[in-house]
This record gives structure tokens, C-alpha cells and sequence, in this order.
């Protein structure tokens, strides 16, 4: 049976970038983005779930420092700079929460 020719001269074309870039790259965003419900009973299982992981995630951070501590050394947990989308206000409370531990 005759074979059709090779389509060795047909070019690929790669898809265009939207319009609405202007040449700009994406951009990957770090963290967690936790939207809370809008409804009420799902809202308030998502607050009572933050609560949750706050005292867990507490509790494993004070048994932490504990081990530590009877093994002769010490764990400080300290907060790390603030991000810098945060208001004034708390980057400087950050700030000095962070240059107090250093003192230390």
C-alpha cells in the first residue's frame, strides 16, 4: 500500500501567552491559603478544626522543648519575621519579639 508523504516541513505551533500578561511571568505564591467557608455550621466546624491544630500543634511544640530540656539543652521556640505584606504595626511587634530572643 502507498504511504502518504513524511510531514517533515510541518511546524509545531506552541500556544501564545494571554493577552492580559503584557510579557509578565507567572507567579508561584508560597504558604497556605485556607479560605473559610461562607455558610455557617460548615464556618464554624472550620473555626473548631483551627482551634484543633492550634492546641495540637502547642502541645507538640511544649513536649518538644521538654525532651529537650531533660537531655541537657534548651528549645525556644521564636517566632520568625513577620511577612512583608503584614501592616506596620506588626512588622515592628515582630521585630522586637524576634531581636528579644537573640539577646537571650
Amino acid at each position: 500500500m502507498p504511504q502518504k508523504p513524511l510531514k517533515a516541513n510541518k511546524k509545531i505551533e506552541k500556544k501564545k501567552e494571554a493577552a492580559n500578561r503584557h510579557g509578565k511571568t507567572s507567579v508561584t505564591r508560597k504558604g497556605k491559603f485556607e479560605k473559610p467557608p461562607k455558610k455557617g455550621r460548615s464556618l464554624e466546624l472550620f473555626k473548631d478544626d483551627k482551634e484543633l491544630s492550634k492546641a495540637i500543634n502547642k502541645r507538640n511544640e511544649s513536649t518538644a522543648a521538654g525532651i529537650a530540656e531533660q537531655s541537657g539543652g534548651k528549645l525556644k521556640v521564636i517566632k520568625g519575621p513577620p511577612p512583608v505584606m503584614a501592616p506596620k504595626n506588626k512588622q515592628k511587634k515582630a521585630g522586637a519579639k524576634v531581636e528579644e530572643a537573640m539577646e537571650e
